[in-house]
């Protein structure tokens, strides 16, 4: 691959890079240039400031996760539905091997896949060789990504025996080197993705963070638990607080989050530039809505006049349209015997807020084809349904 390579210099508060040109990508804009968030909670955000490809910036900065086997194009059309009107954010894919990316036609397979007007996208790299993630760079071009993320969060034990995911963070050097190797590779905004790490060391964790600013990451992603801790116990946001002060790259936090109140409260409690929702995506993909209802945004295209649904009884209601929603996409862009298994992961995390959520799941499970699981959904809603705000996800 020949790739542009940029000198990387730390970012000073404010200042934006001077502009860098491929064919696909105008990813930086003038040192002058100031972008303003929608709402004056997120004006103090970096996120805001920085300039991704396709020309994409942010200015409603509650961004949504890269999740295996979830963050597809059918759930992305989901989440985009309940968007704020005019708002720009950032959508991850899924998780993305760099071990499969350089043999795969990409943009064609599921986890590939993208919708027309899919410019905001930011593909999640799994791996650590240099070689194999400078050809899925090469590769991913054919979706105009509007950035990168490198993965070092994963904690699930077949990703850490290749020493990828969270892994990565138990070589300080090593994980170094990935990041300055990938940061040479491709001219668009770098984002690493991490936890605590493998021990609670916060200390270690800041130096970690300012490793990365100076390896060439354009921001992070924190999710506050260690390895071992998977989804247990609780994420520590002060460490969110304590990195966003020690670096000067944007920090957005995640975990924990399952209202929208959470989303404010985090915001409010660590500075931090964005927040990412995650799991809690696949019971209230409206939490979008209803976050940019609290901050004074309009509701979704299409539901004007609209309020974002707030009780459990509401909640339940869309929650059904939701569901309905995403099998018409499973329907519209995948194979037949691609659709099922997805639908039943959405619904094997999503279920967990919902009353009686594991009876519609464990149905669903049964079913042999997608046609047969909506009839199940179908029979299950008729009967008015509730939401909780809450729910353990250990």
């Amino acid at each position: 691959m020949t790739a542009e390579t940029r000198t990387h210099e730390p970012l000073v508060e404010g200042q934006v890079e001077t502009s860098l040109r491929t064919s696909n990508f105008d990813i930086r804009t003038s040192p002058s240039a100031h972008f303003e968030p929608r709402h004056s909670q997120f004006r103090s955000s970096r996120l805001t400031q920085l300039a991704f490809g396709n020309g994409k910036r942010v200015d409603f900065p509650v961004v949504f996760a890269p999740m295996a086997g979830l963050s597809h194009v059918a759930f992305r059309q989901v989440v985009r539905s309940y968007l704020p009107a005019g708002v720009s954010t950032l959508l991850f894919t899924e998780m993305l091997s760099t071990r499969l990316l350089p043999g795969e036609d990409v943009g064609e397979t599921p986890q590939t896949q993208v919708a027309p007007g899919e410019e905001d996208l930011i593909p999640q790299l799994l791996g650590n060789d240099q070689r194999l993630i400078e050809e899925s760079l090469e590769k991913l071009n054919a979706i105009r990504p509007a950035g990168i993320d490198i993965n070092m969060g994963c904690p699930v034990s077949k990703v850490l025996k290749h020493n990828w995911g969270v892994a990565l963070m138990g070589d300080i050097g090593y994980a170094e080197k990935v990041v300055r190797e990938t940061r040479r590779s491709t001219v668009l905004p770098l984002s690493v993705k991490m936890r605590t790490g493998l021990t609670d060391d916060p200390e270690y964790l800041v130096d970690f963070a300012l490793m990365l600013q100076e390896a060439g990451a354009d921001w992070i992603t924190l999710h506050p638990r260690i390895q071992a801790h998977h989804r247990k116990g609780s994420a520590n946001w002060t460490y969110i607080a304590r990195v966003r002060e020690s670096v000067r790259i944007p920090v957005v936090g995640n975990g924990d989050v399952q209202e929208s109140d959470d989303v404010l409260r985090m915001q409010a409690a660590t500075g931090c530039d964005g927040v990412m929702i995650a799991r809690a995506s696949t019971a209230r993909p409206w939490i979008f809505w209803q976050v940019g209802e609290s901050l004074g945004l309009p509701p979704p295209a299409g539901r004007e006049g609209e309020r974002a649904p707030r009780n459990p009884t509401e909640e339940g209601l869309e929650y059904s349209r939701a569901l309905n929603h995403f099998c018409d996409e499973l329907e519209q862009r995948f194979l037949p015997e691609q659709q099922l298994p997805r639908l039943r992961l959405f619904l094997a995390w999503g279920h967990k807020w919902l009353f009686f959520g594991h009876y519609l799941s464990t149905r669903v499970n049964r079913c042999t084809d997608l046609p047969a699981a909506r009839k199940v959904i179908d029979t299950f809603f008729a009967e008015s349904k509730t939401l909780q705000p809450r729910t353990s996800l250990q």
